[in-house]
This record gives structure tokens, sequence and C-alpha cells, in this order.
């Protein structure tokens, strides 16, 4: 057997190592500077590849009912049993996505499309406010969900039915790119890949720490400063890596089942106390309302007007789906063996999109209902104070409020951890020449690509970075993502029709 040392690929710990370190040291040279660059970057990308964010995410949602729904749904995924429960599965599957993201944008994601609307609504109107509660179910519905589960099972498939013993990202092209997915070109896709994968937990880190260091400051009185922020990455990062140690069963799934049991308690404890029947008539208004503009809304970029709004909002929200769409995809698979096709891609679909319409319709709801009574400014409070500082204090103002915020705290740090500790274990997996099927990559491996991980929206955050660079930082490194999607969708449906031949 060999070592982990001789079957670590250090060619790509050292690209992905020399990038992080150009881009901190550009960070800290020219701060001001690397700030415009970013921006610069994201906004020819936006202008000049938003369509193609638009169109595959579009395609991928009705590949996963052609590939669900047909002749390939029936094919078990290994032939053991499932390796994993229901709740299990789908706790990982949730947590380990973009869990760190929901208590935040699930709040008040919806101030944002009521104070500048899409399609020429006027502000602030009632039709403004309809549409406010249905885009972020949107954004982070089913097709946020489905960009991930081709790729699942096309690594679940090379796992489990070829008994592949590598599970990087490149093997999975190889159907479609043959022997040039081996050497130099295939060790150029997984760094790709790890490149992806830094722009997506980046963001995730820019959304999730701002929201703890602002529970912090309600719970303790400690000031909400740029520092306070880096210690909170700081800590997540060691909360993960201990988890990432353990591995998926004792780390991660443990992480997980927890973590969603806190979400489940802070839905129902919001859904009781808040005007319950305004909630479930947004709820059902919101499904309607997106349902009737699913195809309108999933390729809305805005070319008359030119406002910029609703164009940035969804390149944004498919470049990250991108981003993490392979990374969630070798999860997946990792978590997925003993089940059929048919039942990862509609278990996802339908698990995804119940996280994502609970936390989405019950929060945001919430918050919307005491915007418009005028029991609290949601609206101004963004403005003046800034997403994070408002979620906490209009949550503070509840019945056992600092026990509702200490809950969310404890939340917001599972689900920073769990993300970032699955991202760890599939970068130590795809950086490893050689795992398995039953084994699992070097425990030092996985601690490396934790630290690694964090490296980044640490530097932007000491250096006082906002989330706009962050977040921009995901659309960019996605481009890559995205043509190595397509890659790896192409290669599944050749070989699932090989199979099936």
């Amino acid at each position: 057997m060999k070592s982990h040392k001789s079957n670590t690929d250090y060619s790509m710990i050292i690209t992905v190592l020399a990038f992080v370190f150009i881009v901190n040291v550009y960070f800290f040279i020219a701060p001001d500077q690397s700030k415009v660059t970013i921006d610069l970057v994201n906004r020819y990308i936006l202008s000049n590849f938003g369509f193609v964010y638009a169109l595959i995410v579009l395609a991928s949602l009705g590949l996963c009912v052609f590939v669900g729904a047909g002749r390939f749904g029936s094919i078990r995924l290994g032939d053991e049993k499932k390796e994993y429960s229901e709740f299990s599965w789908a706790a990982m599957m949730f947590c380990s996505s973009m869990a760190a993201g929901f208590i935040y944008w699930g709040s008040i994601q919806w101030v944002f499309h009521y104070i500048k609307p899409p399609f020429g609504m006027i502000p602030q109107s009632v039709e403004a406010s309809e549409f406010a509660a249905t885009l972020p179910l949107f954004y982070w519905g089913l097709s946020a969900w489905g960009v991930y589960l081709i790729p699942a099972v096309a690594f679940a498939f090379l796992r489990y039915n070829l008994k592949n013993d590598r599970f990087d990202v490149a093997i999975a092209c190889r159907p479609l790119l043959g022997k040039h997915a081996d050497g130099l070109g295939g060790k150029m896709i997984n760094i790709l890949f790890l490149f992806g994968i830094l722009g997506g937990i980046g963001t995730a880190l820019g959304i999730g720490s701002p929201l703890i260091s602002a529970s912090l400051n309600q719970l303790f009185g400690w000031d909400d400063t740029p520092m306070l922020r880096f210690l909170v990455i700081v800590v997540v990062t060691a909360i993960f890596t201990i988890s990432a140690y353990n591995g998926i069963k004792k780390g991660i799934r443990i992480l997980s089942n927890v973590n969603i049991i806190l979400m489940l308690l802070m839905i129902m404890y919001v859904f009781v106390i808040g005007n319950t029947g305004f909630i479930v008539k947004m709820q059902t208004t919101s499904l309607g309302i997106m349902l009737d503009n699913y195809f309108k809304m999933s390729t809305y970029l805005d070319p008359i007007r030119n406002s910029g709004d609703s164009e940035s909002w969804l390149v944004f929200y498919w470049a990250w789906w991108l981003s993490y769409s392979i990374f969630m995809g070798l999860f997946i698979a990792k978590i997925s063996r003993g089940r059929t096709i048919r039942q990862v891609i509609f278990g996802g679909l339908f698990y995804g999109f119940l996280g994502s319409f609970s936390m989405f319709t019950v929060l945001g709801n919430y918050s919307m209902d005491l915007q418009l009574r005028g029991v609290f400014d949601v609206v101004k409070g963004v403005a003046e104070n800034g997403g994070p500082a408002t979620v906490i204090a209009m949550y503070a103002k509840m019945p056992y409020g600092g026990i509702f915020v200490l809950v969310l705290l404890i939340a917001s740090i599972l689900s920073m951890a769990t993300s970032f500790d699955s991202a760890a274990y599939t970068m130590a997996m795809v950086s490893s020449k050689h795992i398995p099927v039953n084994g699992r990559p070097s425990k030092t491996l996985m601690i490396f690509w934790a630290v690694v991980l964090a490296a980044i929206p640490m530097g932007l955050m000491f250096f006082d970075g906002s989330f706009n660079q962050v977040q921009a930082l995901s659309v960019i490194l996605a481009l890559p993502t995205a043509l190595i999607y397509i890659i790896i969708v192409v290669s599944c449906l050749k070989m699932l029709s090989e199979y099936k031949k």
C-alpha cells in the first residue's frame, strides 16, 4: 500500500498554494487596486458571459428530469444498501452546500428586490413585494440544486459501478476527452476545479462571518470589526478542521444532523410567533409566481433597461452554484452509495427545494411582514446598518430574542463549518492519486486544505475588503468551472448510454 505522502499529488498543491499566495500578496501590496481589478474583471464577465451561466443552469434542470425519469433512473450506484439514512443524507447534502447563506439571505434578500425590483416594476409596490418574496426562492431553489446532481451521478457511477480508484474531476471527463483527461490535461482540470472551490467557499465565508460577528456584538457587546470577522473565520476553520479530521461518519454527519435540527427549531419558532397567516399566504403566492415565471426569470438579463440589478443577481447566483457544482457532485457521490440514480436526482431536488422553501418563505416573509406592518424597518436598517446587524437586531426583538440569537449563532457557525468541512474533504480526495472505494483521503491533507480554504477570504477581510469583492471572486473563478461542468455532463450522458446498450 502506498503511503499518504506518495499518494498526494503535490503539483496540484503547489499550484493552488502559489495562487493563494499571489492573491494575498496582491491584497497586501495594493489593497485598493486589487479591489478595482476584481470589480473590473467581474463586470467584464457579467457583460460578456452572463448568458452562458444562465443557459447552463436552465439546461441542467431539464437534464436532471431527463436522466432521473428516463431509462437511466433505475441504475443503482453500487451493489450495497444505502450507506446513510434519508435524514442524514439530506442533512449532509443541505448543510454542505449553501447552509451558510440560508439564515442571512433567507431573512433579508427580499429587501434588495423590494427597493430595486425586476421587469420595470415600481419599487416598494405591491407587485414588487410579491416578486421580492419570490426571487430568493427562485435563486436558491430547483435550479440551484439541479446543478449539483448530474455531476453527482457521474462521479458515483465511476466510483461504485466502474470501481475506479481515482476520485477526482479529470476522471469524469475521460469518456469525452479520452487520453487528454490524463497527464497534464487532467492536472489542469483538477487545478481549475480547486480554483472554483476557493471562489465558492470564499463567498460562503464572506456571508457567514459578518452574521456571526453581528451575533457576538448583540450577545456580548463585542465591536463588529474586520478583526472580529477575521477571528471568526479562524475559529470556524478550527472547528471544521477537527470535523474533517474525523471524516464523514464521525464528523460531517454529526455536524449536519445537529445543524439541521437547530435550523428546523428556528423555522418552527418563527412560523409560530410570527404572522402565520401572512407567511402561509405569501408562501403560496410566491410558489405560484415562481412557477408561472420560471423560464422568464431563468433567462432575464435586462438587455433594454440595462439596469444591471437583475443580471448581476442572476449571474452571481448561477456562478456561485456552478463554482459549487463539481465539489457538491463529488461530495453527494461520496454519500450516495446504494441509491439509484432516480433517488439521487429526485431526492436531491426534493430535499434541497424543501429546505430552501422552508428557510426563505418563513424567515423572509416574517421580516417582510414586520416591514409592511411598520413593526420594524428592515429596509432602513439594511441601508444604514448593513444586512448582518439588521438581521440580528430584528431577531433580538422577538420574544426570547436573546436565546434565538444564540441558537442562530450556533447554527451559523455549524453551517460554515459543515460547508468548509465537506469542501476540505473533497479537495483532499481530488488531490490524492488513488483512494480505495471504502477508503478516505489523508487526514493531514484534509487539514491542509481546511487552512488553505480560509486564506483568501481571511486576506480580503483583514485588508477591509467588502462582500462585493468576495462575491465578484466567485463569479470570476466559476468561469473555468463552467467549462469543466459541461464536459462532465456530456461525459456522464455518454457513459450511461454506453452502459445501457
